[in-house]
């Protein structure tokens, strides 16, 4: 039994009066329950939504970019699930903002830093990215102005961001390449685009050794492994013309398996060693 501080309920669930005495049935201007109500109510969120999205988003294609860039750049294992849920917890107008303030910050312009510290950060950043993966040997006057470069990007946050947006980019282009099996022609294009700053590692390195032997050697070497004509070579030369024979085997051994550590081709691997071997002879 229904205690009686609750009152008696009508057929249609109304309660008449409480233990009170007070009337407690609906006055005929009191708002009445309706079934629709909350469809309706959820129906008048979206189209508030879908309208803030059409004068906001709706101008360009900055919203498709700003959903992108939600789904990549997140590092959660589900991106898009992780990125979506914070923003579709917003109201419908604080949803369609953040949304709008992706896409806005994304095609910003970035903020300059001075113009002779930025002109280095494009010419050092790149080439110090690929070094590794490019094999590249960076010469000590780039070296020394890439140091100072750091030292003045710690200080102008300007710099700072368009070294780590170059950085990026010169890994991404690598890494399509890569994956493109063409690897080693961006890496040669690259290069030769750098020269002022780097060259390949092996080029330097045959270089200096080039440079202790005497004219002889280097147009022996240059005949028996790049083609160029014969040429005669003393006894007094052979001990120096091996140990340079040998500094092209021992990089052939090392491309070998660094093509087989990374499932490259071998044959393009050593090509590609010999190739740079033959730049530093041809510079003599």
């Amino acid at each position: 039994m229904r205690p009686a501080r609750w009152g008696r309920a009508t057929r249609d669930g109304r309660l008449r009066r409480g233990i009170d005495g007070r009337d407690r049935r609906p006055g005929p201007d009191a708002e009445r329950h309706d079934p629709d109500q909350y469809r309706r109510s959820t129906a008048a969120q979206g189209i508030r939504a879908v309208s803030c999205s059409a004068r906001f988003l709706g101008w360009t294609l900055r919203g498709w970019v700003a959903a992108l860039v939600c789904a990549v750049g997140h590092r959660d294992p589900n991106p898009a699930a992780a990125c979506c849920s914070v923003i579709w917890s917003m109201s419908p107008m604080k949803r369609c903002l953040a949304a709008f303030a992706i896409a806005a910050s994304l095609f910003a312009p970035v903020a300059h830093a001075n113009d002779a510290l930025e002109a280095k950060v494009r010419a050092y950043v790149p080439v110090v990215s690929l070094a590794k993966v490019c094999d590249i040997k960076i010469n000590d006057a780039a070296s020394g102005d890439h140091r100072a470069m750091l030292e003045a990007v710690k200080s102008d946050p300007n710099a700072n961001k368009l070294a780590y947006r170059i950085h990026y980019e010169t890994q991404t282009a690598y890494i399509k390449a890569r994956d493109g099996g063409q690897r080693l022609a961006f890496c040669k294009d690259f290069i030769a685009a750098n020269s002022e700053y780097a060259k390949a590692r092996v080029t330097a390195e045959v270089e200096g050794h080039l440079s202790d032997v005497s004219t002889s050697v280097q147009k022996a070497i240059a005949h028996n492994v790049c083609g160029a004509p014969p040429a005669k070579l003393s006894k007094a030369d052979w001990k120096s013309y091996a140990a340079i024979k040998q500094i092209l085997q021992i990089e052939h051994k090392l491309a070998k398996e660094n093509a087989e550590t990374n499932g490259w081709e071998v044959a393009d691997e050593r090509a590609a060693v010999t190739e740079q071997f033959c730049a530093a002879v041809k510079t003599r």
